[in-house]
């Protein structure tokens, strides 16, 4: 779960369709399982309260849904002074629940408190009015801002530096030998003097991101995944000897060549 605080009375959190699955809970449980609903917002709530320090001091009565493209869900929730508010709100959210389409995948479900007064699970909702269209709209755009940022620290995250751990040169020597790569790979070879192991790491630089997932992945089999935090080269020059500066995975492949042809 992600939260952020929008102002004073409002969080947001963005929910993974796997976090949900996790907790055994559905999107559609908004709508037929009014307890289960309660107990999972609730829930959302004091986990706000420990992420970003919300405090609901007089209940929830505004809510906004929206279902991201790869079915996460982003939460906002905001705290008014109305002592039914986590009532008020699960029923309003029943009321919107033919606005969830399985075809219309980033459908926003926006209610206010006071918008309506058609009882819980009665007809159709209303369409938005021109003012609610409007703060519709803007939040829909704010929504794909927080996804273009969500991709973006996860693209930098995909491409971030990472380092392995291998009980025995042998073991980075059979590595090197299975790579099948043309372009140079950006990575250096270290070793801890003190307990005699190595440490690969390893760059995206020119590769494609697809290339690098799967050298990334093909090293598994001979290594244990240690980090791939911004400062996981800095922490291996200064905490362990430098075998390969540069390119470590060609130079062990050209010194198996060379061994090979003597």
């Amino acid at each position: 779960m992600d939260f952020r605080r929008i102002d004073r009375n409002t969080v947001q959190c963005i929910l993974s369709e796997e976090e949900m699955n996790a907790y055994g809970f559905k999107i559609e449980d908004f709508f037929s399982d009014q307890e289960k609903s309660r107990n999972f917002l609730e829930h959302i709530v004091e986990r706000a309260g420990e992420e970003v320090g919300y405090e609901a001091k007089s209940g929830m009565v505004s809510m906004q849904i929206m279902k991201m493209p790869n079915n996460d869900l982003a939460i906002t929730f905001s705290d008014r002074e109305r002592e039914d508010g986590m009532q008020s709100m699960l029923q309003h959210i029943q009321q919107l629940a033919n606005l969830i389409s399985d075809g219309v995948p980033e459908e926003l479900i926006h209610h206010r408190h006071g918008d309506t007064d058609s009882p819980a699970g009665g007809d159709k909702a209303p369409g938005l009015s021109e003012a609610d269209q409007q703060l519709a709209d803007e939040y829909r755009k704010h929504m794909e801002e927080v996804e273009k940022k969500r991709r973006e620290k996860q693209r930098k995250l995909l491409c971030a530096p990472r380092a392995y751990r291998l009980e025995s040169f042998a073991d980075l020597e059979r590595f090197a030998a299975m790579v099948n790569i043309d372009k140079p790979v950006n990575s250096s070879v270290y070793k801890d003097t003190d307990t005699r192991e190595y440490y690969l790491l390893i760059k995206k630089g020119k590769l494609k991101l697809q290339e690098y997932q799967q050298l990334c992945e093909s090293i598994s089999e001979f290594s244990v995944w240690c980090s791939q935090q911004p400062y996981i080269e800095q922490y291996c020059r200064e905490h362990f000897e430098t075998i390969i500066a540069r390119q470590g995975i060609g130079v062990l492949r050209r010194l198996q060549s060379e061994n090979q042809e003597g």
